[in-house]
């Protein structure tokens, strides 16, 4: 981590803001020379770095370290609901487990940097914001108390984002809620207590809550209902009837937003051609707000071609290797265009969950077998069972959700550019059954879960039906490949047991709860640094 500090500092600059001189860059006064100073000195200054720490929070689905997968895989596979099927080295770390996975990991290192990253990126936007001389370009004082609260609302929603992540899969974190400078720069960073660090990501999610706009009809500016989802999911974490009952009235207030809404009629893009409306809000084009889709919370903004973008690794993550196979002497991927990698599958437990007329589980939704373009014979499907269930196997059902691709013209290409959602209404209802369920509402519950179920064709539900169990099913069948199934199953103290009953491959353990430090961050700390039990 001292090492990510370090490189903080100067990461505003260098990453979003980087210009090209010309032939004169060795001027000692050059005209784009842009440093903090005089980068931050009014709204839009401050606007463009927090347009960085966006762009940070957007590389969870970008390979990392030279692994070729999403960087969320980590908290993804190796649970009840993901296995690695064409498996690299780093994938093994987090899908098998065992002696796979050290502290040393280069790939974790790597996360646990990034994240500190989007930490002190978005330390700088909010430190800087309290300067009395920012001009926020408001023309009355009241404006200008808006736009500042509007920059740093949003900033302090992706600070707590980050630590989501960084207590999820370590515990016990160093807690830093300043800019790093000459004057608080340090070289040893103790442990915070989770709980300690939770109650900061309250009060910054509150905050974002009181001051971001309802709807978010620029989409690049969050709404609050992103804060009042990671609110009520971290009062379930917390535990306790009163957070359970917090966590079911930030839910709600997500919910009764008219500005957002699940998706029950096709729509977009593909309308016209065969498809269910569940499907429809992954499609090319159907993203955003201003494209149609009342669901999608928070969409990954991204382009091809674009200064500052990246190519996303969702398909080549979760797509299978169709591409393997060959028609008429032709790769696959030249005629169904994309190159997924099958690194990640889903385990023969979701494959199981679907009723058959599930949208969720059609055609539409997963891939189970391919056909020629020409003539129409089936190319291969599978009947996945326990039997035939084995590693680098190109046959297995995939999601759909990523296998689209921009244009003909990258067919091969692994990466996507198109926006993609990241978090959705659907989530948000099984929060608040979720909720209900702890409060013994279960008639709520059941109301909440058969929203879901009902617009993807499945059948409802009955408040009988409503257990831990059951909660965990319809995630699974709901959310697959966008859930973060590790936090959802340490919430419920299941991550062990359910995984080893689901997912053969893993060799997980109790101490596989949390991940252990990185290696790099204890020895780069100038003080004694415990490492995660088991460790």
């Amino acid at each position: 981590m001292k090492n990510s500090i370090i490189k903080s500092a100067l990461f505003l600059v260098l990453v979003i803001f980087s210009t090209s001189c010309g032939d004169d860059f060795l001027d000692e006064n050059p005209r784009d020379s842009l440093f903090g100073n005089t980068l931050f000195v009014n709204r839009d200054g401050l606007q463009q770095g927090l347009n960085a720490v966006y762009a940070l929070a957007r590389q969870e689905r970008i390979e990392r370290a030279g692994a070729s997968h999403e960087a969320s895989v980590m908290w993804k596979t190796g649970t009840d609901v993901a296995w690695g099927n064409y498996t690299y080295a780093s994938l093994r770390a987090f899908d098998i487990y065992g002696a796979n996975l050290t502290p040393a990991d280069g790939t974790m290192n790597s996360i646990f940097n990034w994240l500190y990253d989007v930490v002190n990126a978005s330390n700088t936007i909010i430190s800087r914001s309290e300067s009395a001389n920012i001009d926020w370009q408001g023309g009355s004082e009241a404006q200008n108390l808006a736009n500042k609260n509007l920059i740093v609302a949003q900033a302090r929603l992706l600070r707590a984002w980050a630590y989501r992540h960084l207590t999820g899969s370590w515990g016990d974190v160093p807690l830093s809620l300043e800019e790093i400078d000459g004057n608080t720069f340090r070289t040893y960073w103790e442990r915070t207590p989770v709980a300690t660090i939770q109650l900061e990501m309250e009060k910054d999610w509150l905050f974002a809550e009181a001051n971001l706009p309802d709807n978010y009809g620029n989409p690049s500016v969050l709404s609050k209902a992103v804060a009042q989802h990671y609110l009520a999911e971290l009062y379930l974490t917390m535990g306790g009837a009163e957070n359970f009952a917090k966590a079911e009235q930030k839910a709600e207030a997500v919910i009764n937003n008219p500005n957002f809404k699940l998706i029950t009629k096709r729509f977009g893009s593909q309308s016209s051609q065969p498809g269910v409306p569940f499907m429809d809000q992954f499609g090319e084009q159907n993203a955003l707000p201003t494209q149609g889709n009342t669901e999608t919370l928070w969409s990954f903004l991204n382009a091809a071609d674009v200064t500052g973008t990246e190519d996303i690794a969702m398909r080549r993550t979760w797509v299978n290797r169709y591409y393997n196979l060959t028609q008429d002497d032709r790769w696959a991927f030249s005629v169904y265009g994309g190159r997924g990698l099958g690194r990640t599958m889903h385990t023969l437990y979701v494959e199981g969950l679907y009723e058959k007329k599930d949208d969720r589980y059609s055609k539409f939704a997963l891939s189970k077998y391919y056909l020629k373009a020409e003539g129409g014979d089936t190319v291969f499907t599978k009947v996945p069972t326990f039997a035939n269930w084995k590693v680098n196997d190109a046959y297995w059902p995939a999601t759909k959700k990523w296998d689209s691709y921009p244009d003909l013209e990258r067919v091969d290409n692994s990466g996507q550019y198109n926006n993609m959602p990241y978090l959705r209404l659907a989530e948000t209802y099984l929060l608040a059954a979720e909720a209900e369920f702890r409060l013994n509402k279960l008639d709520e519950a059941k109301d909440h879960i058969n929203a879901v179920r009902v617009r993807s064709n499945a059948t409802p539900i009955t408040a009988a039906d409503v257990t831990v169990d059951y909660i965990l099913d319809e995630r699974a069948r709901e959310l697959l490949s966008e859930e973060h199934r590790r936090y959802t199953l340490n919430r419920f103290g299941l991550l062990v047991s359910r995984t080893k009953k689901y997912n053969k491959f893993s060799e997980i353990e109790e101490k596989n709860k949390l991940y252990p430090l990185p290696q790099d961050f204890i020895d780069s700390n100038a003080g004694p640094t415990k490492q995660n039990p088991g460790w």
